[in-house]
């Protein structure tokens, strides 16, 4: 298929190259280029750019209304049928769970992917674009995936920030918290991913701003903004 990346960033170069790797032609798009015809439209770019991409996407000249639109965006629960509603346009949401470092190992390594479905034809088309992977396909409304997004960063960055005020408990003792986390993390209940990635504050591109839309969606939150207030306590202190 023909491919088009609209964002060559981290997740857009990772997400290119490795359709790419199964015989996919890709073609890229930077933020001012024009947007030409394809396939599929993956937009991977900040979730404020993401509007403007649709809107330019429908006003090409090259649009004849049967490509596929997919966002890898962490957008907002509602913002894709928002989108779709007001563009009078179909939307899927795709969203991505990649890090920065490895971006595209990950790609390739994909544990799942999740598709927040349109409608059921472009859903089927993009479940045969992933079939290759061999890994579970999730089929779910737009909604719903962009809710999995944003709650599934969410999570990792409160396992952070717990343990990381267990590890100023255990500087208290004189005790290592990493040895404990890999030996608590040995109960198969007990994630490893914070037990052993901990010790400094969370930031890169991702899990500071999701965690702050998640705040914006359900301001009464008192885990999540204790969260907040743990790894501000790093970073400042």
């Amino acid at each position: 298929m023909f491919i088009q990346i609209i964002g060559p960033g981290v997740v857009g170069k990772a997400t290119g190259e490795g359709f790419k790797r199964y015989g996919h032609i890709i073609d890229y798009v930077d933020k001012g280029e024009e947007i030409r015809g394809a396939d599929i439209h993956f937009i991977c770019t900040p979730e404020n750019e993401v509007e403007d991409v649709v809107a330019r996407i429908k006003s090409s000249k090259w649009f004849v209304g049967e490509e596929i639109i997919v966002v890898r965006s962490s957008t907002k629960p509602g913002t894709i049928n928002s989108l779709m509603w007001k563009y009078d346009i179909h939307i899927c949401h795709n969203p991505e769970f990649l890090r920065e470092s490895v971006a595209e190992f990950e790609f390739l390594n994909m544990d799942r992917v999740i598709i927040g479905c349109c409608c059921k034809k472009h859903g089927d088309i993009l479940e045969e674009l992933y079939k290759p992977f061999q890994v579970p396909i999730i089929r779910t409304t737009p909604t719903m995936s962009e809710m999995i997004k944003l709650t599934t960063n969410a999570y990792l960055s409160t396992t952070i920030s717990f343990w990381n005020e267990i590890n100023q408990i255990c500087k208290k003792f004189g005790l290592n918290s990493h040895e404990l986390g890999s030996i608590v993390s040995l109960d198969p209940r007990i994630p490893a991913y914070g037990a052993k990635m901990h010790g400094k504050p969370f930031g890169g591109k991702c899990l500071p701003k999701d965690l702050d839309q998640m705040l914006e969606l359900y301001e009464d939150s008192i885990l999540l903004k204790a969260v907040k207030e743990v790894n501000r306590g790093l970073i400042d202190g």
